[in-house]
C-alpha cells in the first residue's frame, strides 16, 4: 500500500465518520447514550482527520 492510498482511505473515513456524527448530534434518534457517542465519534473524526491533514502536509511541503 502507497501513501497516497493511505491518504485517500483516512479521508474518505473522516467523511463517514463525519456523516455519523452529524446525524447523531442533529437528529434526535431514540437510543442509549446518544450525546455519549456524538462526542466519542466528534473526538476521532478530529484524529483521524488530523492525521490526515498532516501526512498531506508532510508530503507536499515537509518532504525534499
Amino acid at each position: 500500500m502507497q501513501i497516497y492510498d493511505l491518504i485517500k482511505i483516512l479521508g474518505i473515513l473522516a467523511i463517514i465518520l463525519l456523516t455519523i456524527t452529524f446525524i447523531l448530534g442533529f437528529f434526535n434518534i431514540k437510543i442509549k447514550n446518544r450525546f455519549l457517542l456524538h462526542k466519542l465519534f466528534g473526538i476521532l473524526t478530529l484524529i483521524v482527520a488530523f492525521i490526515h491533514g498532516f501526512i498531506v502536509f508532510y508530503i507536499n511541503y515537509l518532504q525534499k
